[in-house]
């Protein structure tokens, strides 16, 4: 993603922050990593294919000091819900353009899930490609949401987003 549009990104979800429900940044997250940002696209999985999946982030901090919100929207192509969740991000981890972050799940509306992932931690790892689209991963994508993961944990990031972007810093 061009830095212009990454900038432009970056204003937006200042204002969406507030939506998500996520704290006004201040000293102690300056001090720590960031990942905001709003980014997704059609998935590829054999059977998920073309169903659109868009991933929030507005994620402050450092181990053990962190703070923010996430959301996952995931529907099927002609639009009906198969996963809406959100939660408050317990850590954050950066190593460069790289970032691993784990949260709790809060408020979930899963239809086809029989099991209730309220109260899960869950794990995701965002890189931030500046010329190019981002790639996202997240722990369920490979165990479910049977188990908890542990914090500051998170799948490499398998998935190249085609719309939106992070800013990760």
């Amino acid at each position: 993603m061009k830095l212009k549009a990454k900038i432009a990104a970056v204003a937006v979800l200042a204002v969406a922050a507030g939506t998500l429900g996520a704290t006004q940044a201040t000293a102690t997250q300056a001090a720590g990593s960031a990942v905001i940002g709003s980014a997704g696209g059609p998935l590829t999985f054999p059977a998920y294919e073309g169903e659109p999946v868009r991933f929030d982030f507005a994620a402050f901090g450092e181990p053990g000091r962190s703070s923010g919100r996430f959301h996952v929207n995931h529907l099927t192509k002609d639009g009906k819900l198969v996963a809406d969740f959100e939660g408050k991000v317990d850590c954050v981890s950066r190593d460069g353009d790289l970032a691993v972050l784990t949260g709790v799940i809060e408020r979930a509306d899963i239809p086809a899930f029989p099991v209730n992932v309220v109260g899960r931690r869950v794990g995701f790892s965002v890189r931030d490609v500046p010329r190019g689209h981002d790639r996202i991963g997240w722990s369920w994508g490979y165990g479910g949401f049977e188990q908890d993961v542990l914090p500051c944990t998170g799948p490499v990031p398998f998935f190249e987003t085609s719309t939106g972007g992070y800013l990760v810093r």
